[in-house]
């Protein structure tokens, strides 16, 4: 035999030793397997289970097995997962796919288990457990005829308590409460233990309840579900299901007290299900303890926004708690999703539309007041009543704010409607208005919803009509008005100074405002300018009196320098701290207020900032305490400009800790000095992230975070 054959030979024999010693391996697994699972250490077992699956894959007992340990562990996902893969192996064994349906039924995969059902089925047809399954499954679908079919032939096949309590379940199901009564009623003669019978026959009672017109039969019929229910508590007083049952027959019979106290002890018993806190809101609600009904609703309202049972019994329990203005509300959001939904009937409709009406005239009538609005106009430019208005304007904005308890029914300048929100308190208004060179007077005419009125008059004098001169410092543009950059830039740091005989009321470049100091006579400004795909910017000026100079620059981008291979060695990559060069952090701590609470400070806070700043490496801490609206301003709009521009700062990280405020989509600071019912008294900290991008060429990264307490439940707000 040549040398080639005799390897050959080895190769075979070596080969059909492994397979014998691997098919032995996969009975060898399972066999430790079952000592393990009967030492009760149920992981090694799954795991051995799962060796002899992956030496033998048709090994239907290792999958039966280790669905059993799954089962044990908690795990029904794969529980059922083998049990089906078991089934599918072993198809003549019709058990099998009755213990994968009724896994699957635990797990609310009415579908599956209903199909396995039927694979059973056709092997049995016999087959009880699978019948009573399939009943189980086809009611949970809502398909009641196949159920009651299943049903049928499984309590005709063998009249059992099983037989018998799904029987009576699907007649429950099916509206026939006569029969389902007689079924239970036979469970519980034939096996008095059989608890769940009791809570189903309680369930029985309360439904022929509602059927009857008889005042004697109603009442005997929530004796029966407080009787039955309180015997099931009896067998297990930590039943969830029969406190619940039992605290809907003591609300039929209006014994609140007793009824919350059962569905509280379901809560208590963590069972904490929607359905739970929406009983126990009815609860709360019939027994008068309205707020307590909210407390429970809110939980529901936070899990899902828009679920509108739980929104219309919310706003029935605000009205009666007086609170009109969350009952509209919780009207307004249920309507808008009423209208979303063709579910819902016109009568439905109406009813809602009815019920917001009546509360909206309610409330109209409770908030009405006789005081007049308080006008305040802040353009143009205006002292001791006269306005300063521009002799070259012939049409003027007029701008301000409007402070009343009422919203607004119209804000008028010289008969010209204004624009605001009419949907806030205390809205800003806004108007341009033809003004005559002889008209003397401009009207602002303010009218609430009561329709108590205010009028503002300033009179006119024209002023110079000279516009301010705008130059561009850096870079330089050349005489056409035209700024060369470096091919690729995306963006650019324009400096400048505006000049002019009057203070300048805006500097803005595309309509964003650049940073610069308000009460100083011709200032400097600077702003950094996207000039991503664009190829030209405008830069606008406005003195006090409305003179106006609007000038348009060209980008012109240098072209491209031919790519220059170069090699370099390779370097360690900075830290993400590191890449934020020179970083300082501004901790801007609010506590004393005048007409506040005030706050306690606490190392919590100052460990939140921590973390929130862990991945930045900060050079320098500001701290500033208790400051005033005005020390506000001043600080972000000259001091601290001028110390990033100095120290050329290239990350600012701004910390607030503090009162805050939201109003019409707005979020404010809270200053110490701010009063509680001025809104104008707050600062505004909307646009402060675009306004420290706009201190120097060198700030590339801003980050604000509001850690603000404030009237909503979280007023936590970060901004990068």
């Amino acid at each position: 035999m040549t040398a080639f054959a005799l390897r050959l030979v080895y190769l075979v024999l070596a080969f059909a030793s492994a397979s014998t010693a691997f098919a032995q391996s996969g009975k060898a697994f399972f066999k430790e397997a079952e000592a393990l699972r009967k030492a009760q250490e149920l992981e090694k077992a799954v795991e051995k289970y799962g060796l002899a699956i992956a030496v033998d894959p048709k090994m239907v007992k290792a999958y039966k097995a280790r669905a059993e340990v799954y089962a044990l562990q908690g795990d029904l996902v794969r529980a059922a997962a083998d049990m089906r893969r078991a089934s599918e192996l072993d198809p003549a064994e019709s058990q099998l796919a009755v213990s994968a349906a009724k896994a699957y039924l635990d797990l609310d995969s009415f579908a599956v288990a209903r199909t396995l059902c039927d694979q059973a089925l056709f092997r049995n047809p016999k087959a009880m457990e699978a019948l009573l399954t399939k009943a189980r499954a086809c009611m949970a679908m809502g398909d009641l005829d196949a159920a009651r079919d299943a049903a049928d032939r499984a309590l005709a096949l063998k009249a059992t308590t099983d037989s018998y309590f799904v029987h009576g379940l699907v007649r429950t199901a099916t509206g026939d409460l006569k029969t389902a009564e007689f079924d239970l009623d036979k469970v519980l003669s034939w096996n008095h233990m059989y608890l769940p019978a009791y809570v189903a026959l309680a369930e029985v009672q309360l439904l022929l309840h509602d059927q009857y017109s008889a005042t004697a039969m109603r009442m005997r019929t929530l004796d029966k579900a407080v009787e039955r229910s309180t015997r099931a508590l009896e067998l297990d007083p930590q039943n969830t299901d029969a406190l619940f049952v039992r605290s809907k027959a003591y609300a039929q019979q209006k014994e609140y007290a007793k009824a919350i106290d059962d569905i509280s002890r379901c809560i208590a018993l963590d069972r904490t299900d929607r359905a739970v806190y929406l009983q126990r809101a009815r609860y709360y609600k019939g027994y008068g303890q309205h707020q307590n009904a909210v407390n429970d609703l809110n939980k529901l309202v936070l899990e899902d926004p828009n679920d509108l049972e739980a929104l219309l019994l919310r706003a029935e329990c605000r009205e009666s708690n007086l609170d009109l203005d969350g009952a509209l509300r919780d009207l307004d959001l249920s309507q808008r999703l009423m209208e979303a939904d063709a579910q819902f009937g016109v009568d439905q409709r109406r009813s809602l539309t009815e019920s917001r009406t009546r509360i909206a005239a309610l409330l109209f009538e409770l908030n009405r007041e006789t005081d007049n609005p308080a006008v305040t106009v802040l353009v143009p430019y205006h002292k001791g009543g006269v306005a300063q208005v521009s002799a070259s304007l012939s049409v003027v904005r007029v701008a301000g704010h409007v402070r009343d308890k009422s919203l607004l029914k119209s804000i008028t300048v010289n008969g010209v409607p204004a624009s605001y929100a009419a949907d806030e308190k205390d809205p800003q208004f806004e108007v341009s208005i033809p003004l005559g060179k002889d008209e003397e007077e401009i009207i602002v005419q303010a009218t609430d919803v009561y329709d108590n009125m205010s009028t503002a008059s300033l009179l006119v004098d024209r002023t110079e009509g000279i516009a301010p001169l705008i130059a561009i410092t850096s870079p330089k543009p050349n005489a056409d008005r035209e700024i060369i950059i470096e091919a690729g830039r995306e963006s650019i740091f324009l400096e400048g100074r505006i000049t002019d005989a009057s203070l300048i009321r805006l500097i803005a470049v595309n309509g964003i405002n650049a940073s610069y100091v308000p009460d100083q006579l011709d200032p400097e400004f600077s702003i950094k300018v996207d000039v991503k795909d664009r190829e030209r910017f405008t830069v606008r000026a406005e003195d006090q009196y409305g003179n106006a100079a609007e000038h348009n620059y060209t980008v012109i981008r240098k072209a491209e320098p031919a790519p220059v291979a170069v090699v370099t060695p390779r370097t360690n990559t900075s830290s993400s701290s590191g890449a934020t060069g020179t970083t300082w952090l501004v901790h801007i701590e609010n506590a004393n207020y005048r007409n506040f609470p005030a706050l306690q400070t606490n190392a919590g806070d100052a460990a939140k900032m921590q973390r929130t700043f862990a991945n930045y490496n900060v050079q320098r801490t500001i701290n500033k305490k208790n400051l005033s609206k005005e020390q506000m301003e001043r600080f972000f709009n000259v001091e601290l400009r001028d110390l990033v521009r100095t120290n050329k700062v290239n990350t600012i990280l701004v910390w607030y800790s503090g009162h805050g405020r939201t109003q019409g989509g707005k979020a404010y600071w809270v200053p110490v000095d701010a009063a509680k019912d001025d809104i104008y008294s707050y600062f505004n900290y909307g646009s402060l992230k675009a306004q420290m991008q706009n201190y120097s060429e060198t700030v590339n990264n801003t980050l604000v975070v509001s850690d603000a307490a404030g009237t909503d439940p979280s007023f936590y707000e970060l901004t990068r």
